[in-house]
């Protein structure tokens, strides 16, 4: 279930297993969560894999932040991301 203040109308839950959906509700949780969001939404391995198509979506300055603060798009895999589901 959605925070109030990030679901969309009429919107408040997602289906991860959805991929459209899942990227859509990452980017929009790494732009406007707070951090026990990301902790308790974001499945670390699935970000990881669907981080090339939702930086395209994200505002640069955004996106290099999420890339330290996760260690995304390095290639020995996802780092610092405490908090994050595996």
């Amino acid at each position: 279930m959605l925070p109030r203040y990030l679901a969309w109308p009429g919107m408040r839950e997602c289906d991860i297993g959805d991929e459209a959906s899942r990227r859509t509700l990452y980017g929009m949780l790494l732009a406007q969560g707070k951090h026990n969001d990301i902790a308790r939404l974001v499945n670390a391995g699935l970000l990881s894999r669907d981080w090339p198509l939702i930086a395209r979506s994200l505002d640069a300055r955004l996106c290099r932040r999420c890339e330290r603060r996760f260690g995304l798009g390095q290639p020995e895999g996802l780092h610092g991301t405490a908090g994050l589901q595996s």
